[in-house]
This record gives structure tokens, C-alpha cells and sequence, in this order.
């Protein structure tokens, strides 16, 4: 139960734009007055139909690569979850929609509360702990549980992104970003129990929300792992959403954050699974990024169609920190996205 009194948004209804280094509490959207393109005060109801939220959490190791999304749009609720066999190119996949309030419960404090959601044989549950930064994630399929994800920000001394920009003409998005954590938990898969701290998983985790553009647009693409002389690397690349005024582009090593400049995405518009291009605008970041797998969910009818594709494999280039330091990058795995919505109609 979040026992957390802090919120994002002030009683003077402004948005706090920019970077914050502290927690930030529950996004307290409701609070936030919004208006059309056109200036007019939109209706309070207007601001609960055009929220939109995203909370994405999982891991990344030689063998496994695990992701679990639950989404929040058009007071609909769904959640999905995959686990891909590196070794074996297999992958498990589930999705759901809640079918009422019964089946679903939100935590709208990024750091601190639980979120769950469960049908189809899924029970998903979110959970932060505000006194470490400890995050959790717990996934039972038909009873059976079969991922137990943790990863503390504090105990790393991780310097966590969190930024709130404007989204087209009166909205905005707060965003709360890791990559490159050391994971902790266990994984059962095929009869198997698979300890995520000994096989040197490591995690990522993404909390967003606000009131974004009706139809969006973005790519995305997340590394994970550790270097070659063992140090931990992550990186959150995007187009198309956090771009005003600020970014969220980050690069991680060993948990120190800097500014990845902003980013150019190359690929096949037809096969989306051929090799991408990741570079920055700085030349600091030259990424390929080979596709193993892939997550699709393509769905054109209706008010509401989406073209959503995540692809999981392998980046291989280089890197260059601020300070002038070459790090090579061979075959360190992670993510690639494109997506594009319209959350409401």
C-alpha cells in the first residue's frame, strides 16, 4: 500500500517540467487542468480519458531475455509478457486485458506502491519500496509462478532518470527510466530454477505517464548489461515523445549517468527484423542492433489501432562518455521498438 504523501503536480496545476533528482510521488494526473489545441479548458472527465500510462519492467542475460508491459489508455487497461530462449530461439508469450476494476489495481507512484493486474491465467504484479528504490516484479502464469525480478536503485547508487516534459500543444509525459542494473530473483523455466544474480541478468525498468499526443509515435531502443572489463552498462535511446526542451537519452556506466545527445534510427520499413542503425547526433554512439526475436501486436480496426513492435537481441559498435572514454560494444543485449497509437478517440 503506497504510504507516500508526495505528488508530482502542485495545487497550482502547474507541470514541473525538467529533471528531478528525487523521488518524485504519484503522478496525481487528474490534478493537472488541460486544455484543447485550441486553448479552451477541457471538461474534468476529458482528463482521465486522455491519460496514458506504461510501465515496462524486465531483464536481459546471455540465455533469457524477459519484458513485461502494462498499459493504461482510453480507461482500458492491458498487460503483456513475454520470455525468449536465447539458446533454444523459443519464446514464451502472454497478454490480457482487465475485464474490470476487479482484476486490475494501479499504483501511479513510480517508487513507491504495487500495481496488479490478472485474467487469462496471468496474475502480474508492480512493486516499489520507497526506503531502498527496491523494485519488484512477480509473474505467475496458470498459478505457476515463473519470474521473481528485483533490483534496488539505492544499493547501486543508481542515478535514476526521472523527467517531466510538454507533449504537443497543452500536454505532458513524466518519465522515470533504468538500464544496466544487476538483477536479483529467480526465473523457473522448463522445470528449472535460474538464480538472475549468479547468471548476471541484468534489468531495466520504465514508468510513464501523462497526458501524451492523441496518435504517437517512437522509436526506442534499451541496452543492458556489463562491459568487457566488467563494469555495467545502460543505455535508454528515443525519438519522438521526451524531446522538448529536454531528453530522456542516458547512458549508465556503473550507474553514473550522462546525456546521450539525441538519436537517429535506420531500419527496413518491410522487415523490421534485419539489422537497425542507433546513432547519436554528438557521433558518440554507433550501435547495429541484430534482432533474435520479437514481440508484435498490429491491429488496424476500430478507434484506437496500434502498429507495436519490440525486437530483442544483440547491439555490437561503440560508445564514447562524455569525458573521451572508447567503450566497445559486442554483443551486449537489449531492445529495439517502434511504435505508433492513438490512445483515445
Amino acid at each position: 500500500m503506497n504510504k507516500n504523501n508526495k505528488i508530482l503536480i502542485p495545487s497550482s496545476g502547474s507541470i514541473p517540467f525538467g529533471f528531478h533528482k528525487a523521488p518524485v510521488g504519484r503522478i496525481n494526473y487528474l490534478d493537472a487542468p488541460l486544455r484543447s489545441p485550441f486553448r479552451e479548458m477541457l471538461p474534468a472527465e476529458e482528463r482521465e480519458k486522455r491519460f496514458v500510462h506504461f510501465h515496462f519492467m524486465g531483464f536481459a542475460s546471455s540465455r533469457f531475455i524477459a519484458g513485461c508491459s502494462l498499459a493504461r489508455a482510453n480507461r482500458q487497461t492491458t498487460v503483456f509478457f513475454y520470455l525468449f530462449d536465447r539458446e533454444k530461439g523459443t519464446m514464451i508469450k502472454r497478454g490480457c486485458r482487465a475485464r474490470s476494476k476487479e482484476h486490475v489495481r494501479l499504483s501511479l507512484d513510480p517508487d513507491d506502491g504495487e500495481t496488479w493486474i490478472s485474467g487469462n491465467g496471468m496474475d502480474i504484479r508492480f512493486t516499489s519500496n520507497l526506503p531502498s528504490l527496491e523494485k519488484q516484479l512477480l509473474v505467475k502464469l496458470d498459478d505457476q509462478e515463473i519470474l521473481n525480478l528485483r533490483f534496488s536503485e539505492t544499493r547501486n547508487r543508481f542515478e535514476t532518470l526521472r523527467l517531466c516534459t510538454p507533449t504537443g500543444p497543452n500536454g505532458w509525459t513524466y518519465c522515470q527510466k533504468v538500464a544496466g542494473l544487476p538483477a536479483e530473483g529467480t526465473l523457473i523455466y522448463e522445470g528449472d530454477i535460474y538464480d538472475l544474480g549468479i547468471s548476471g541478468a541484468s534489468a531495466h525498468h520504465d514508468f510513464t505517464a501523462g497526458h501524451l499526443r492523441q496518435d504517437t509515435f517512437w522509436n526506442w531502443a534499451c541496452l543492458t548489461g556489463s562491459l568487457e572489463d566488467g563494469r555495467s552498462i545502460g543505455l535508454n535511446l528515443s525519438n519522438g515523445v521526451n524531446e522538448t526542451g529536454h531528453s530522456e537519452n542516458a547512458l549508465w556506466i556503473d550507474g553514473k549517468q550522462e546525456s546521450a545527445g539525441l538519436i537517429q534510427f535506420i531500419y527496413d520499413l518491410d522487415d523490421l527484423q534485419k539489422p537497425w542503425t542507433v546513432t547519436s547526433d554528438t557521433g558518440r554512439i554507433k550501435l547495429t542492433f541484430y534482432p533474435e526475436g520479437a514481440y508484435v501486436a498490429h491491429d488496424t480496426t476500430g478507434d484506437t489501432p496500434f502498429d507495436f513492435t519490440q525486437l530483442f537481441g544483440k547491439f555490437a559498435g561503440s560508445l564514447t562518455t562524455e569525458s573521451g572514454q572508447h567503450l566497445n560494444i559486442k554483443d551486449i543485449p537489449g531492445f529495439c521498438e517502434r511504435q505508433y497509437a492513438v490512445w483515445w478517440h
